[in-house]
């Protein structure tokens, strides 16, 4: 394939429909019309020989190609934003840009709405889509297909990272629950029913539960969930009590009617952290939305 036969426009244009993975709002990026993206995404098709994106559904999917060089397509064109920037500096009310951030629903409740809300001020035009954090995660992100990742610092990883705050566990329990008014004995906490997260999604378990049963604690376990964010409501009406991050359960404690109790025996606290691809680790967009989302964090 010659270069000088291709237009390099288009990867641009491939780089907008690996994000959004929609005709439309990759347009809506680039300013095209929705037959203009769909023109480009035909000419991509046939300039790679390969579908590129196919229709699961309702939602559209990457081929195994498309997977394999979404990675250095990102990075060609940061590269080249990078290059004709050099000169420039960022100035995030004028940048069009969305950044991609995997997390779990818990980093998800407490990140974006102060996240939106900064963005509204300080960079209308700078969105972010939170995608759930899975056992690829790391690999996308190596690949360039998102730009963050936030998950506990005990996930070892070989990515430049920075925390971003902590977080102590309690015991919830419903409102209705008779057997739990106070802060439990151990013997009652043991006793009770228990629900504990499975999240097998990023390869690793709940930091309490995961000590509590390194610690040999025989609990009465009935049921397991894969979302902190769920585990709360799943609690009306029942006799079970789980472990979160208090956070989570002050900002729920109302609309789920959960009560809370601090555990009888001491826990490590949860400390989340933001990884990312070294590639980027000097890009200045990169680096400011490091710094929104650190100083979000602060506030917490």
């Amino acid at each position: 394939m010659n270069l000088r036969q291709v237009d390099l426009n288009l990867l641009v244009a491939f780089d907008a429909l690996l994000t959004e993975r929609n005709v439309t709002r990759a347009g809506n990026n680039l300013c095209l019309s929705q037959s203009a993206m769909s023109g480009n995404l035909a000419r991509l098709r046939k300039l790679f020989d390969d579908e590129l994106l196919v229709r699961v559904g309702r939602n559209l999917e990457l081929t195994a190609f498309a997977v394999e060089i979404a990675g250095p397509v990102r990075e060609c064109v940061q590269q080249i934003e990078d290059l004709l920037n050099a000169k420039r500096p960022f100035v995030p009310e004028n940048e069009h840009r969305v950044f991609q951030i995997a997390a779990t629903d818990y980093s998800v409740l407490l990140m974006l709405g102060p996240i939106v809300n900064r963005l509204k001020k300080l960079a209308p035009n700078i969105s972010v889509n939170f995608v759930k954090l899975d056992a690829n995660s790391k690999e996308k992100l190596d690949a360039g297909v998102i730009d963050f990742c936030i998950l506990p610092e005990e996930i070892e990883t070989t990515f430049p990272s920075l925390r971003l705050f902590k977080d102590k566990f309690v015991c919830i329990a419903w409102a209705g629950h008779t057997a739990i008014k106070n802060k439990p004995t151990l013997k009652t906490f043991l006793e009770q029913q228990h629900m504990v997260f499975n999240i097998g999604e990023v390869g690793h378990n709940s930091i309490a539960d995961d000590f509590l049963q390194k610690k040999n604690y025989q609990r009465n376990i009935v049921a397991s969930t894969e979302s902190f964010t769920n585990a709360p409501f799943l609690l009306q009406d029942t006799t079970m009590i789980t472990v979160v991050p208090r956070r989570l359960a002050e900002r729920l404690k109302q609309a789920a009617n959960i009560n809370l109790f601090d555990l009888p025996v001491k826990v490590p606290d949860l400390s989340e952290k933001l990884i990312w691809n070294p590639r980027f680790t000097t890009s200045l967009g990169h680096i400011w939305m490091r710094d929104l989302m650190a100083s979000i964090a602060l506030s917490f």
